[in-house]
């Protein structure tokens, strides 16, 4: 089944609020999506990150600041716009602040999760560690995926629930309200696709057959039409873009990434940025070929998709003289 890729998983991706707003940074891509609250998917716009702000462990901020804390290693600096503004100079973290798995932030604290300790260390203060407290949670509260302050006293994790991304809203102790992130919104983060549209697949499809029903050899044209390049998403997703930004690249990317994941997080472990991401085009190719006595021949093209829908034709074709599908696949593992 598909599922949200963690934060652990997808380095440099991670999600926060501020008083202007719902944010999933997207280091990977560049590029951090802005919404009113993750809910409603309304005002919904991508934006390019500015190169000093990329390639950032975590993403930190408090609902009720304008300030982004970024955190680096061992270090964080701060920042009040993601797209256009250079960081602070970096600070040390405090040493009970490094190593956390998860930073989250609201009532003017910072809350560190450390996932294998089964511990929440809360601070008023990431530079000097003032005021630290842990803090006692259920088990259940400690498998989110993403944690972040929601509000002034709330923090909120997202997990996926039957097939669905799933916000919970909880106090630091207290009562849990379990939300649903707007589609839109749950399909920018990494494996978010796979649950809006369905698992990527990777396959062979036979493009022709052609055989020799006779007991001689014969020669024999024929050709071969094909279809190469990308169809968009029968239903894309409703986002603004600015900057340098285009909404056709950012789709491209999304896809790229998604099937780049692997099948644990609806992907199919496979770099397609090698193809041809040209809107598709019907291509025909001459073939002469002399079969032989009974022989038939296969013509295979390999094309990716997600759910049912095909979205990416590949240009390579494989003929083989039996009807399986070809075992070979034609593009590089994502880990290569």
């Amino acid at each position: 089944m598909a599922a949200i890729a963690s934060r652990e998983d997808s380095p440099g991706t991670d999600v926060f609020v501020t008083r202007h707003g719902s944010f999933i940074v997207r280091s990977d891509l560049g590029c951090f999506l802005q919404v009113l609250d993750f809910c409603s998917g309304q005002d919904l716009r991508v934006q390019e990150l500015h190169p000093a702000c990329r390639g950032g462990d975590h993403y930190v901020a408090d609902p009720t600041s304008s300030t982004i804390c970024i955190l680096r290693g061992d270090s964080f600096c701060k920042v009040l716009d993601l797209s256009s503004e250079l960081p602070t100079d970096a600070l040390p973290l405090h040493p009970s602040c490094r190593g956390g798995d998860h930073y989250a932030s609201c009532e003017g604290r910072f809350f560190i999760f450390f996932l294998a300790r089964g511990k929440v260390l809360s601070v008023a203060d990431l530079a000097t560690g003032a005021a630290a407290k842990e803090v006692h949670w259920e088990p259940p509260l400690l498998r989110g995926l993403y944690y972040y302050g929601t509000d002034a006293t709330h923090l909120a994790c997202f997990r996926v629930e039957e097939k669905t991304l799933r916000g919970h809203r909880f106090a630091v102790a207290g009562h849990v309200e379990p939300f649903v992130v707007h589609p839109d919104v749950a399909s920018f983060l990494p494996g978010g696709l796979a649950l809006t549209h369905g698992p990527a697949f990777g396959a062979w499809e036979c493009l022709k057959l052609i055989s020799n029903a006779t007991d001689l050899p014969m020669p024999s044209s024929h050709e071969i039409t094909r279809q190469v390049g990308y169809s968009k998403l029968a239903s894309s997703q409703r986002f603004s873009v600015s900057g340098s930004l285009d909404a056709e690249s950012l789709a491209i990317a999304l896809l790229q990434s998604q099937f780049a994941l692997p099948a644990a997080y609806g992907g199919v472990g496979l770099r397609t940025e090698q193809e041809e991401w040209e809107e598709v085009a019907e291509e025909g190719e001459p073939l002469r070929v002399i079969l032989q006595p009974r022989q038939k021949l296969y013509w295979w093209q390999y094309r990716l998709g997600l759910g049912k829908e095909t979205l990416l034709f590949c240009r390579s074709l494989k003929v083989t003289r039996s009807p399986t599908p070809p075992t070979h696949i034609p593009l590089p593992p994502a880990d290569s």
